[in-house]
């Protein structure tokens, strides 16, 4: 089984899609066993993944961080798996190791670092931990070699959207997510594109992405806004 841990980034009110690990989720749905776990629903989200690892075969914890809130639950949940199962690996992706590589490999509780956007090399890296792939090999990770030097493999090219599957909505429960807003009753979010073309030198997008940007077709979008107002009533 694989984890796929959403650290606590926002009180409960203003939680939505956990679109980070959904991403994820959408490209192990129908080849890998995964759960995910969502520290803006679960109160407990270290006991919930302590209890995965007692009950399951567990080959690795992938964590989305952020900086600021999410770094620091991000961090103490990785500590306590670290001190109870130090065999396990644990990858860290999002904009804080994207940004901040260096600095998440010199965390003795983070093994891996995903740089940018993810999906294909996090699929490469379960086929490395099984020693299908040789970790070099895999674009866009960064890991420490048998010496302890940080190893940070060339960039991942930049796909689309379209390029991947829809977020499998129905591995989480959206009633936790479906919630007011100002924009009315029972809203959701939908993200429509990747990176960004702009340089606004205050946000972590331009670092992660280089001021490029990928969109999904509309008719992407529309279908999965219909599909959202359709089967969860947004």
């Amino acid at each position: 089984m694989i984890i796929l841990y959403h650290p606590r980034s926002t009180k409960p009110r203003s939680r939505r899609f956990p679109l980070a690990v959904l991403s994820l989720a959408a490209v192990l749905e129908g080849r890998e066993e995964y759960t995910i776990v969502d520290g803006n629903v679960d109160a407990d989200p270290l006991h919930t993944i302590e209890e995965l690892i007692a009950r399951h075969q567990v080959e690795l914890l992938a964590v989305s961080v952020m900086p600021g809130p999410q770094m620091v639950a991000a961090m103490h949940t990785c500590r306590e798996i670290r001190s109870h199962y130090p065999r396990l690996p644990i990858v860290w992706g999002g904009y804080f190791p994207s940004i901040y590589t260096d600095a998440t490999l010199h965390a003795n509780y983070v093994d891996f670092a995903v740089r940018g956007q993810g999906e294909d090399t996090f699929l490469e890296l379960i086929e490395g931990l099984r020693g299908k792939r040789a970790l070099t090999e895999i674009r866009g990770l960064s890991f420490r070699d048998a010496r302890g030097r940080s190893v940070h493999n060339p960039e991942r090219p930049m796909k689309s959207p379209d390029d991947f599957p829809w977020y499998p909505y129905h591995r989480i429960r959206a009633e936790d997510y479906v919630l007011p807003t100002f924009l009315g009753r029972r809203t959701a979010v939908h993200q429509a594109s990747v990176g960004c073309p702009f340089r606004c030198n205050f946000c972590g997008v331009t670092t992660a992405f280089g001021s490029r940007e990928k969109m999904e077709s509309p008719a992407r979008t529309e279908a999965i806004l219909k599909h959202l107002a359709v089967t969860y009533g947004v």
